[in-house]
């Protein structure tokens, strides 16, 4: 009896185009350049013109936004960082917009400043109780960094009213860490943000953005490429990830993308091909072992990872919170920061 060895083939996904949430809306984007950042997008394509550019570095924070999952992926991860995200069904965590490649946005909801009006709308009042606590406080005055201050702000008061807790003036400026105001000086914006807590509530529906992601979450896992023949693919697993990498060898491995996005915005560099790791939920594993050993996965965010970290080790908590800014600690991987061996 003889055996046959055939040769396989990496089974490579179907391509499809980048899907996610926005503005009441699911939203399909088929071309765009795979490192099309997410700001961009905003104010070219999507002409939301809120979300402002300061630095594209990551660093000034006029970009932030949110993004939104579902809470039971967030959960996933196992940390108290993760948990304390929660806001009814979805996980809302802070980002710079301006070094988010747009397909890194697959699956999740984006949320801006234009996003604020009708949860006040719905309240039958003129502005959130960010934006209104940043007038009644003289919160701005050039105004360029409002935008990313207001969405920090409101980042904040969901998960406290959530938790039905209000922040501390130092939990306030924790949260603003990736803020720079250059004019105004933090003394209003730090006032606004206890003031906003006894304005009139206003919050976010999350039902209709959890109804649309959890039909994102039907989707087979992203394969794209854009206009210019750049690839994207975005595996859910270790194996398909491996499967892949082997397949292409030459694609550049992206996590966070808070420095590889600076090759792009800084020294535009091209990258014709990226594998991205933030679907693949194992990495992002942060577990106790049964021997007493910590676990960090490798695409574990560097907010969840100082979290998991400082509950073993509370000395830590000063050094967590100087790391970088909130926006970068929840893009940033573990094994990025490492890997990667970036001065910055």
């Amino acid at each position: 009896m003889s055996v046959v060895h055939t040769a396989t083939t990496p089974s490579i996904p179907a391509e499809r185009p980048i899907r996610f949430f926005h503005r009441g809306a699911l939203v399909e984007v088929q071309g765009a350049a795979t490192t099309h950042s997410v700001l961009d997008w905003l104010r070219e394509d999507a002409h939301c013109s809120g979300t402002k550019e300061g630095c594209a570095e990551g660093d000034c924070g006029a970009c932030t936004v949110i993004v939104a999952e579902l809470a039971s992926k967030a959960d996933a991860v196992g940390t108290a960082s993760a948990r304390a995200t929660r806001v009814g069904e979805l996980s809302l965590r802070t980002v710079n917009a301006c070094i988010q490649f747009l397909p890194t946005l697959d699956g999740k909801a984006l949320m801006t400043v234009e996003d604020l009006k009708p949860i006040a709308q719905a309240q039958r009042i003129a502005l959130h109780p960010a934006q209104q606590a940043m007038v009644e406080c003289h919160g701005s005055q050039c105004g360029f960094c409002t935008p990313g201050f207001v969405m920090s702000l409101a980042s904040c008061y969901e998960r406290h009213a959530e938790a039905g807790t209000q922040a501390t003036r130092q939990q306030l400026a924790d949260e603003l860490s990736g803020n720079l105001c250059r004019c105004t000086g933090y003394r209003p914006i730090l006032d606004a943000g206890e003031r906003m807590f006894s304005l009139p509530a206003a919050r976010l529906d999350t039902a209709p953005i959890a109804a649309a992601l959890r039909l994102l979450a039907a989707d087979a896992p992203l394969a794209y490429t854009d206009a210019q023949g750049g690839r994207f693919a975005a595996p859910r697993s270790i194996e398909a990830l491996a499967e892949l990498r082997a397949a292409r060898p030459q694609a550049r491995l992206l996590a966070g993308s808070t420095d590889i996005g600076l090759w792009v915005t800084k020294q535009f560099k091209a990258l014709p091909e990226l594998i991205y790791l933030g679907e693949a939920a194992r990495l992002a594993r942060i577990e106790e072992r049964a021997d007493g050993v910590l676990s960090i996965g490798a695409a574990a965010s560097l907010e969840d990872a100082w979290s998991a970290l400082a509950v073993r080790h509370p000395e830590l908590n000063e050094m967590w919170l100087r790391f970088s800014s909130l926006p970068v600690r929840n893009a940033g991987t573990m094994g990025g920061n490492v890997a990667n061996g970036s001065p910055i």
